[in-house]
């Protein structure tokens, strides 16, 4: 049985506050064993497939999966102190699995719901032990790299005009099955490309990746993607002056404050729709492409059971005569969800399921302004990032409470990454804190910020 290796408080080089100097590794960092190689291949790996690069290629993704939990199966019990240890703060998200089991009874399609949820269950738990075994920055950094080598494959099938790498309408979505699917994790490269840059890690292929992300996210002409890379653009030099010294960090303030005033002083002023214009220029109509009739059909199946709902997975069965089967001819398309994560879950698993879910973004949002408030590079807004992120990204996509998705995965790796941090960062504090008392006058150590050691 593998011994469990210490894990380093924020104090020191390398722990879970990261602290590291510009353009290096941090240091004392765990030793790359033949089993911590292993755990990085799973990481990235299983990042892979839940991105849905392999989505096109069904088989491969199958095979892909059954391998992830072989693997996972192996990793809980060589390190089964830290698995425990990552279950018990998962806390709430593993409530999920709970309730998507407990469907089965109320199940239209009971033997669907029974597989989906082993599916969901095995995701939840493989995120809660990514969790207990990736800092912040290293899952920052897995993902980085992941989706900078889907970009890349992405961009050369586009430039190739490879035929799977356009939809049914010639929209660009790479090697994902959707052209939301290609914004969506572009907007989660520019998060972290923001973050690694603001740290200095890599700063040369930071910003090639970031240029990648603005180029893919217009070729797949995603309006959700769209608006939040405009977003994180605007914030950016907020967040890379962030508890740097004063007078840069109040020029990045009034600069950011100037753009938003001049922005909404415009569209007052000439009466701009800014939503109608988004669209008309992407050549979509404002019911966004028909989708308003897709949430309406959504919003019928809530009236019939909104306590419970249908039951996990439920409803696109896919089987004929089926309502799911009358809506794909409706809307001529091979649709497998509503486009909404909170109108799928509810439809799913009713007004329970969709509490459970804002609840636990709230208990997410908890730990995340804990280790904002703790943290000491910019890493540590990875977390609040991601859940901004989400909310935005539910809005035009099935994200949530769902089996091998990546959202799914980074959610409850990322809560148990950020519980580890601000636990420790709180002990080291308190052993700072005493440690200065018992020299006798000095007074509460203050956070270094952003800066480096």
């Amino acid at each position: 049985m593998a011994a469990e290796p210490h894990s380093p408080t924020p104090a020191q080089p390398g722990a879970l506050s990261e602290r590291h100097p510009p353009s290096q590794e941090p240091a004392g960092q765990e030793p790359l064993t033949l089993l911590r190689a292993l755990e990085w291949a799973f990481l990235l790996f299983t990042i892979l497939a839940a991105s849905y690069a392999f989505a096109l290629q069904r088989p491969v993704e199958t095979l892909s999966w059954y391998l992830i939990y072989l693997t996972a199966l192996g990793l809980f019990i060589l390190r089964y102190g830290t698995f425990l240890s990552a279950l018990w703060l998962m806390g709430p998200l593993l409530l999920w699995p709970v309730l998507a089991a407990t469907s089965y009874f109320w199940s239209d399609t009971p033997n669907q719901t029974l597989r989906a949820t082993i599916q969901l269950t095995m995701t939840v738990l493989i995120a809660a032990y990514l969790g207990g075994r990736f800092s912040l920055f290293d899952i920052c950094r897995g993902l980085f790299w992941v989706m900078l080598a889907c970009a890349l494959v992405s961009l050369l099938a586009i430039l190739a005009k490879l035929g799977f790498a356009y939809d049914h309408n010639g929209i660009a979505r790479g090697i994902f099955p959707h052209k939301n699917v290609l914004g969506g994790r572009m907007v989660l490269l520019l998060i972290c490309s923001i973050l690694l840059f603001a740290i200095g890690w890599k700063r040369p292929l930071v910003l090639l990746a970031a240029t990648l992300c603005l180029l893919l996210t217009g070729f797949s002409r995603s309006a959700t993607s769209i608006v939040m890379m405009f977003g994180l653009c605007a914030i950016a030099p907020v967040l890379l002056t962030w508890r740097s010294p004063g007078p840069l960090r109040l020029l990045a303030y009034l600069l950011a404050a100037m753009v938003g005033a001049s922005a909404a002083w415009f569209v007052l002023s000439y009466g701009i729709d800014p939503a109608g214009l988004a669209l008309d220029a992407l050549g979509k109509e404002r019911t966004l492409t028909g989708r308003s009739v897709l949430w309406d059909f959504a919003t019928g199946m809530i009236a019939q059971r909104p306590v419970l709902g249908l039951g996990y997975n439920a409803f696109w069965d896919g089987n004929d005569g089926s309502l799911s089967s009358y809506i794909q001819y409706v809307m001529q398309q091979n649709l497998k969800n509503f486009h909404n994560s909170y109108l799928d879950i509810t439809v799913q698993m009713g007004f329970v399921g969709l509490f459970l879910t804002l609840a636990s973004g709230v208990w997410f949002g908890v730990a995340a302004m804990r280790v904002l408030r703790y943290g000491s590079d910019a890493t540590a807004a990875l977390p609040i990032f991601f859940l901004a992120f989400v909310t935005v990204y539910s809005l035009s996509e099935y994200a949530l409470f769902r089996q091998h998705s990546l959202i799914q995965i980074l959610l409850g790796a990322l809560f148990v990454a950020s519980l580890r941090y601000g636990a420790s960062a709180r002990d080291s504090m308190l052993e700072s804190t005493l440690s200065a008392l018992g020299k006798g006058g000095a007074r509460l150590p203050q956070t270094t910020g952003w800066r480096h050691n």
